[in-house]
């Protein structure tokens, strides 16, 4: 079992039936990992944006949407664009301080309705596995964070903040496809993610490898499944 919180935020990775083993008992290690998740997405995505000039955020946010939108249209979204554009890395911090604890509040419910057949706890142990199986969230924006440190232009694609999805690293689909919302979403982060679901559900709930992972994966299979069905 992991012995400390440093040796944790390493064993998520590598070794997480450890963590997980020993969660119940050190509720406020998750504290501490919900807060580095935070300080890394906060810091990753203000750095992103930081060196952007207000004219690319637009040029870029017009890209995703001209294709539905006649050049009236397009010239209007400019202007508002426009108004916004030099505040686009408050908002988005703003929306990750706000958005994170309450989707993986949302996760923790999930995590507790499937689990507690199996093992009866408290919503604070599940939320606490929703904290931990993120974790390879900061490993994502620490890359996003490399990729802007040694980009020679401040002034990326807006898609490089998603540079994991199944669009940039497979299919290089542009905005107008009828697959690219979808394509452009899937993170492969979210593989992981649902890995650690299963791995925490088996440790937890006594749930065969099978079910874990059917489990750990029913989210994304059933989100992006009818979001692909209805393409």
């Amino acid at each position: 079992m992991s012995k400390n919180v440093g040796q944790a935020l390493l064993d998520i990775y590598v070794a997480p039936k450890q963590v997980f083993n020993i969660l119940p008992e050190k509720k406020g290690w998750s504290w501490i990992a919900l807060l580095l998740i935070l300080v890394v997405n906060v810091v990753g995505i203000w750095y992103f944006y930081s060196g952007m000039s207000p004219e690319w955020i637009v040029e870029q946010q017009i890209a995703q949407a001209a294709h539905s939108m006649t050049p009236a249209e397009i010239e209007q979204s400019r202007a508002v664009m426009g108004q916004m554009a030099d505040k686009t890395g408050i908002i988005s911090v703003a929306a990750i301080l706000v958005m994170t604890p309450i989707i993986m509040a949302i996760m923790a419910l999930y995590l507790m309705l499937v689990g507690n057949p199996g093992q009866k706890r408290p919503y604070g142990d599940w939320f606490a596995m929703a904290v931990w199986s993120n974790m390879p969230g900061v490993l994502n924006m620490l890359g996003l964070i490399i990729l802007v440190l040694i980009s020679s232009d401040p002034n990326l694609p807006l898609t490089t903040a998603n540079y994991l999805s199944l669009n940039q690293l497979l299919f290089g689909l542009e905005p107008g496809h009828a697959w690219y919302a979808w394509a452009e979403n899937f993170n492969l982060i979210y593989l992981w993610i649902g890995g650690l679901f299963a791995v925490g559900l088996h440790c937890w709930s006594g749930y065969s490898a099978l079910k874990s992972a059917l489990l750990g994966y029913a989210p994304l299979l059933v989100i992006y499944g009818l979001w692909a069905a209805f393409i």
